[in-house]
């Protein structure tokens, strides 16, 4: 009986190390892939969703814009509700009796990578379940959480004006925000428990930009004849502002995590100077926008 006994050789250790190297970096590979695959949908998704929430936030105050139950104030004297406001809530734009809405286009001292637009808009509150505290319905939105109705305050009975201020700016780990800030003005008490004003609010990151075109009433029917933006609105005057019957919003969320894009992603903002704008980086980039006219 041959009881010799022989082992792989040399060649057949190589060929199955590197069968098993192949099989290894096969899987590996998917693994990758599977991964990558799933961090880009979960950041479509998200963005998905920010873009609806923001949309929602921005829409339901931009339709309250020049909202009035009464153009006159309680004493029934012929000053107008929208009085003069300079340096609204520390944004350097400035309010004229009437006005309700002041925009402007890559303002001074704001980074041009993040911002295109910034705006300020007010209205007037017609009852008392708009800024409640109690409403189980609210629809407050973050900005005015700081700036709800006390007890006894009753918009019904007196003339509770507010105002919002909506930018991008960088926060403390250099990520683009929208912030807000809001105040409201009781004409019927001046102490400042009634007339609250918030901090800068965050409403939500990864806004790479916010761009907005004005829809201007020259007929005086309440709806627009055309729409401007850009650097033309830096010129308007008061009276052109008071034109101002609608809004085209569009906003662009960037995806939290860079390289998920094997190049650099081109995305289009309908009107802007310069669309499609090609990102700096390979995140992927998602426009939100929708069109939106003033309440009255």
């Amino acid at each position: 009986m041959n009881r010799q006994q022989q082992g792989y050789t040399l060649i057949e250790l190589m060929i199955s190390l590197l069968l098993g190297l192949m099989l290894v970096s096969g899987f590996g590979s998917l693994f990758s892939q599977t991964q990558k695959s799933a961090a880009i949908q979960r950041s479509l998704s998200y963005m998905m969703e920010d873009g609806r929430y923001i949309l929602e936030v921005m829409g339901r105050e931009l339709r309250r814009t020049n909202s009035l139950r009464s153009k006159m104030t309680t004493s029934g004297n012929a000053q107008i509700v929208f009085t003069s406001d300079a340096n609204v809530l520390g944004s350097t734009m400035s309010f004229s009796p009437g006005d309700y809405i002041r925009g402007e286009y890559n303002a001074t001292g704001f980074s041009t990578a993040y911002n295109i637009n910034r705006f300020t808009l007010r209205y007037q509150l017609n009852n008392n379940t708009e800024l409640a505290v109690t409403d189980p319905n609210s629809t407050n939105s973050a900005c005015e959480r700081s700036i709800l109705l006390t007890a006894g305050e009753d918009p019904a009975t007196q003339i509770h004006v507010v105002t919002l201020y909506f930018y991008v700016a960088l926060d403390s780990s250099n990520i683009p925000t929208l912030y807000c800030k809001a105040k409201r003005q009781n004409f019927s008490d001046a102490t400042a428990s009634s007339n609250p004003i918030s901090a800068a609010e965050p409403l939500i990151s990864n806004v790479q930009k916010v761009f907005i075109t004005y829809g201007i009433d020259t007929d005086a029917d309440n709806a627009a004849n055309y729409f401007v933006g850009e650097t033309a609105i830096n010129s308007f005057t008061s009276a052109q502002w008071q034109q101002v019957k609608a809004v085209k919003l569009s906003v662009v969320l960037q995806s939290d995590t860079d390289n998920l894009a094997t190049t650099s992603v081109t995305y289009t903002v309908d009107g802007a100077t310069g669309s499609p704008f090609t990102a700096a980086d390979k995140r992927l980039y998602r426009v939100s926008s929708t069109t939106i006219a003033f309440r009255n």
